[in-house]
C-alpha cells in the first residue's frame, strides 16, 4: 500500500480531476490512498516555525516505524522515472507500505526531514503542494507501469 499525506486540500478543479484519475488508474496495481490533512491556521497569523511545528505534530502519528517514509522536499534527491520505479521496488523489500509526506506552503519541520527514510525532490522548480500531489501520483503510476514491463511513454 502507498499512502500520500498532504497538508491542505487540493482545490483547483483540473488538479482535483487529475488526482482522481491517477488514483483510479493506480488501483490496477496497488492500493494508493491520499490523506488530506487540514492547514493549521491562517498563515498570516503565525510564524513559519509555529506553522512547521503544527504540521510536524500532524504528521507524527503517521510516521510509523514499519513504513518506508519519503518526504518531498526541495533539498531532496531528484530521480528519473526509471530510478524512481527502482526505488519503489527496493523500498518495499521488508516493508510493504510506503508513505509520502507533502508539506504545506511553508515546508516541513526539520525533524520531519531528519527522520525520513528518503528525501525526494520532484524538481528544482517550486510547485504548489496540490500540483506536487498530482505529479507524484503520475510518477507512481509510471513506476507501476515500468515495474510491470508495460509501455509507459505515450
Amino acid at each position: 500500500m502507498i499512502k500520500i499525506f498532504v497538508i491542505g486540500k487540493p482545490k483547483t478543479k483540473f488538479i482535483k480531476s487529475g488526482i482522481e484519475q491517477y488514483l483510479k488508474w493506480n488501483k490496477k496495481y496497488d492500493r494508493v490512498e491520499l490523506i488530506e490533512l487540514p492547514l493549521s491556521t491562517d498563515l498570516n497569523k503565525i510564524t513559519s516555525e509555529e506553522y512547521k511545528k503544527q504540521d510536524k505534530e500532524k504528521f507524527a502519528k503517521y510516521y510509523l516505524p514499519d513504513v518506508f517514509k519519503v518526504v518531498l522536499d526541495e533539498r531532496g534527491k531528484e530521480l528519473s522515472s526509471i530510478e524512481f520505479a527502482n526505488k519503489i521496488e527496493k523500498w518495499r523489500i521488508g516493508r510493504k507500505n510506503i508513505s509520502f509526506f507533502i508539506g504545506g506552503p511553508l515546508g516541513h519541520h526539520e525533524e520531519i526531514r531528519k527522520n525520513a527514510d528518503f528525501l525526494l525532490s520532484i524538481s528544482r522548480m517550486t510547485f504548489t503542494h496540490e500540483m506536487a500531489v498530482l505529479l507524484l501520483l503520475e510518477q507512481i503510476y509510471r513506476a507501476f507501469k515500468i515495474n510491470n514491463n508495460e509501455k509507459y511513454h505515450y
